[in-house]
C-alpha cells in the first residue's frame, strides 16, 4: 500500500510539473509618449535617461502631434485642408520626430494628431522608411501572437457644457501662439470622426476571439478623466492660471462608444489633453494619457503580462499589470545609480585586488587550457542557448 501511495504521489508530482512547463508568463514593456510638438531633443534625452537606468522597452506608442502646424481661424470649429499651410516643412519636421521615435524601441507606432500635416493621414504604415516609426492611422496590425495595435489619428473640436447641460463647441479666436491651434478639430468633425471610428471597430471585430488590442488614438474617450481639462491653460500643470467654470472636454464621444462596445481592448493610449495626463479605467480598458513630452514633460509606461500555453495548442492571453505616468525631468534615480566616489586609499586597495584577481584567473586559465572539454558540457551549453532564444523576448518568439 505504501509503495502504491508513493507511486501515486510521484505521478501527481510529475503531472503537476508537466502542467507548469506547459504554461509560461512573460512581461512586455511599452513606453508611451505624445504631443512632441517638434521637440526632437526631448525624445533623445528621454532615450538616454531610460538607457542609463537599463530600462528596456519592447515597443513605443506615440499618441500624435509630432509637429505644431498652425491652423487658420475657423468659425465651424473644425479645420480642413484649406485651413492649413501648403508646405513640406511640417512633413520634414514630422519625419525627424518619427526617426527619433524609432530609435527608442525595437518597434514604434504613432498616429497623426490635430497639429500634424494632412499627408500623414494618407500614409500607410507599410510606406514608412525602415528608420522611422510606423503610422498606425486606420491600421490594425498584429504585433506578436495574440496582440494587435489599432490606430486612429485626428480629433474633433473640444467642447464644454453650458449651464443647462447642452453641448457648446468652443470657438477659437485667432491667437498668435500656434500651440493653441489645437482648439480646432482636425481633420475630421464629429460626424466624420464617428464614421472613421465605426470602420475601425469593424476591422477590430475581425481579430480572433481571445486576442488583445492596444488602441492608439490622438483624442481620448469622452468621459475619461484623461480627456478633461480643468485648468485655464491646457499646456501647464505647474501654472494652470486658474480653474475653468466648466471643464473642457477634449475627448470624443465616438471613442467612448468604441470602448463601451464588447471587444478585446486592454489598453488605450491617447494624447491631445496635455494637462490631463494620467491613468484611468474605462470598463475593462486601461486608459493612458502620457501628457505632453514638450509642455508637461511627462511620459507613460505600460507593462503587459503574456500567459503562454503550449498544450493542447500554443495560445497567448494578455493583460495590463502596471501602468504609470512619469516625470521626464526626474533625475532622482541618477544619483542612486551613480558609482560612489572612492578615496585615494580605497582606490589603491581596489586596484591591487583587481591585479591579484587577474593573476589568479590567468593562472587558472593556463592550467585548464590542456584539459579536454566533455561533449556533454557542450550539449548543455547549446541546449541553454536554444532555451534562451525560445523563452526570451515575445517578439523574437513569435
Amino acid at each position: 500500500m505504501r509503495a502504491a501511495a508513493a507511486l501515486l504521489l510521484l505521478l501527481h508530482a510529475a503531472f503537476a510539473a508537466r502542467q507548469d512547463n506547459d504554461t509560461k508568463t512573460y512581461e512586455y514593456n511599452i513606453v508611451v509618449v505624445g504631443d512632441i510638438h517638434d521637440d526632437v531633443d526631448a525624445l533623445y534625452r528621454l532615450r538616454d535617461h531610460l538607457q542609463r537606468h537599463s530600462r528596456r522597452y519592447d515597443m513605443l506608442l506615440c499618441t500624435g502631434d509630432l509637429t505644431s502646424m498652425a491652423h487658420e481661424a475657423t468659425s465651424k470649429g473644425t479645420a480642413g485642408a484649406g485651413d492649413v499651410p501648403r508646405s513640406n516643412a511640417y512633413m520634414r519636421r514630422a519625419a525627424a520626430v518619427a526617426e527619433a521615435l524609432a530609435a527608442m524601441a525595437p518597434l514604434a507606432y504613432f498616429v497623426p494628431g490635430a497639429l500634424d500635416p494632412l499627408p500623414l493621414y494618407d500614409a500607410p504604415a507599410s510606406a514608412a522608411p525602415a528608420n522611422q516609426a510606423r503610422n498606425a492611422h486606420e491600421q490594425v496590425e498584429e504585433v506578436t501572437r495574440g496582440l494587435w495595435v489599432a490606430g486612429l489619428g485626428g480629433a474633433p473640436a473640444p467642447f464644454e457644457y453650458k449651464g443647462d447641460g447642452s453641448k457648446s463647441t468652443k470657438k477659437r479666436a485667432r491667437v498668435a501662439n500656434e500651440t493653441k491651434s489645437w482648439l480646432n478639430g482636425f481633420p475630421y468633425d464629429d460626424a466624420e470622426f464617428k464614421k472613421r471610428q465605426q470602420s475601425l471597430r469593424k476591422a477590430i471585430s475581425n481579430i480572433p476571439a481571445g486576442d488583445a488590442v492596444l488602441l492608439l488614438t490622438h483624442a481620448g474617450p469622452d468621459g475619461a478623466g484623461t480627456s478633461l481639462l480643468a485648468g485655464a491653460d491646457p499646456d501647464s500643470i505647474d501654472d494652470p492660471k486658474g480653474i475653468r467654470k466648466q471643464p473642457l472636454h477634449a475627448g470624443s464621444a465616438a471613442l467612448h462608444d468604441l470602448l463601451a462596445a464588447p471587444c478585446v481592448q486592454i489598453n488605450h493610449a491617447h494624447g491631445r489633453a496635455h494637462a490631463a495626463g494620467g491613468v484611468a479605467r474605462f470598463g475593462r480598458t486601461t486608459v493612458v494619457n502620457p501628457g505632453s513630452l514638450r509642455y508637461t514633460r511627462q511620459y507613460g509606461t505600460v507593462t503587459l503580462m503574456e500567459t503562454r500555453t503550449y498544450r493542447p495548442r500554443r495560445a497567448s492571453s494578455w493583460r495590463v499589470v502596471r501602468a504609470a505616468i512619469h516625470d521626464a525631468d526626474d533625475r532622482s534615480l541618477d544619483a542612486a545609480t551613480a558609482a560612489p566616489a572612492l578615496s585615494p586609499g580605497r582606490a589603491l586597495v581596489a586596484g591591487l585586488a583587481l591585479l591579484v584577481f587577474g593573476a589568479v584567473a590567468a593562472r587558472l586559465c593556463v592550467s585548464r587550457a590542456d584539459a579536454p572539454r566533455s561533449r556533454s558540457w557542450r550539449r548543455r551549453l547549446y541546449a541553454a542557448e536554444f532555451d534562451a532564444a525560445d523563452d526570451g523576448d515575445p517578439l523574437a518568439a513569435s
